[in-house]
């Protein structure tokens, strides 16, 4: 299993925090050695606000060790940070909690009737918000993905799409989602953001706020790996995932130019998928244009089947994936 694992190449476009549900997987699956993955655990948890659990770690990989002082001096710091986000938007946080504006922002999904509301009754100022994006980002690095969706939630409806963290919102709303499994809203927050990045190219956009075409090549290929969490958890996924990957164009040029080894997971879509079996032929298109530099025993597999008709071979690829 691990000949073929993709972990190494799918994190290097995740955030750390969605790495962790992957190491989970591994451990579970036994693909590597018990310590070699707490190893590799405490290596990104380290890098996080999440220090009493980098803490666990730690003592799981070294019993007898005392916690190294670097540790214990970083979790100091992070308490003592979170303090200071927490009294600076204390004021913020008890306007949002009250009972009248819980209530407006529930009959309400117009960011600009309720920053009215909120300007007229309690004489908000719009520049908070700044302070409000910090304290969801921290609660978000610690691991308190509920208060940094709620949060991150209402930035991302008050403050214009033109603010320098509104995308930033974007990407840790989903994330936080993903992480707390609500496939629902995870996949309203992909569309939402799969919509800003299409909409901001360069023909449709005169304020193009990614700088090159690159950068939009990029932004899609983050999106492309963080939808798979969504993608085969949600059960419209496997629709999603055939209609996102293999039919629109610019997600197609984005896997084939960037992440070919996104493939495996598009074929196992196609291959489960009992509802389109006309796309099999699609499929089957891509996987011989991109057998070049990317090939597995899941897209071995469907070229044994359609294109070399070699049953004996697609029996052996599958026993390889397995």
């Amino acid at each position: 299993m691990a000949q073929w694992d993709l972990t190494s190449k799918i994190g290097a476009f995740l955030d750390r925090h969605l790495v962790f549900p992957l190491l989970e997987f591994l451990h579970v699956k036994q693909v590597y050695d018990e310590r070699e993955l707490l190893l590799g655990k405490l290596e990104i948890v380290k890098n996080t606000r999440m220090i009493d659990y980098a803490i666990d770690i730690y003592k799981q990989l070294y019993p007898s060790a005392p916690v190294p002082e670097e540790l214990l001096e970083k979790r100091g710091k992070v308490v003592n940070e979170l303090k200071i986000y927490q009294e600076e938007t204390n004021h913020i946080r008890q306007i949002f909690e009250s009972q009248p504006v819980v209530k407006q922002i529930e009959t309400t999904r117009d960011g600009r009737m309720l920053l009215e509301f909120l300007v007229r009754n309690y004489q908000f100022n719009i520049e908070w918000m700044d302070s409000v994006y910090i304290f969801a980002k921290s609660q978000y690095e610690c691991g308190n993905y509920f208060a940094a969706t709620e949060y991150l939630y209402l930035y991302r409806l008050l403050v214009p799409s033109t603010d320098k963290n509104y995308l930033n919102g974007m990407w840790g709303k989903l994330a936080a989602e993903i992480l707390m499994q609500s496939w629902d809203t995870a996949l309203d927050d992909f569309n939402r953001l799969k919509e800003f990045i299409d909409s901001n190219t360069k023909e449709l956009n005169d304020n193009f706020p990614f700088g090159s075409q690159l950068v939009t090549l990029q932004q899609r290929t983050w999106l492309i790996h963080w939808s798979l969490f969504v993608f085969f958890n949600h059960p419209k996924g496997q629709d999603l995932i055939i209609e996102t990957f293999l039919f629109s164009q610019q997600y197609l040029n984005a896997i084939q130019t960037v992440c070919p080894h996104i493939l495996r997971y598009l074929t196992t879509a196609v291959i489960t998928n009992k509802q389109r079996p006309s796309v099999m032929k699609e499929l089957v298109k891509v996987i011989q244009q991109e057998s070049y530099q990317y090939r597995d025993p899941i897209t071995e597999f469907v070229e044994c089947l359609y294109v070399n008709f070699d049953f004996d071979g697609a029996q052996q690829k599958l026993r390889d994936d397995l």
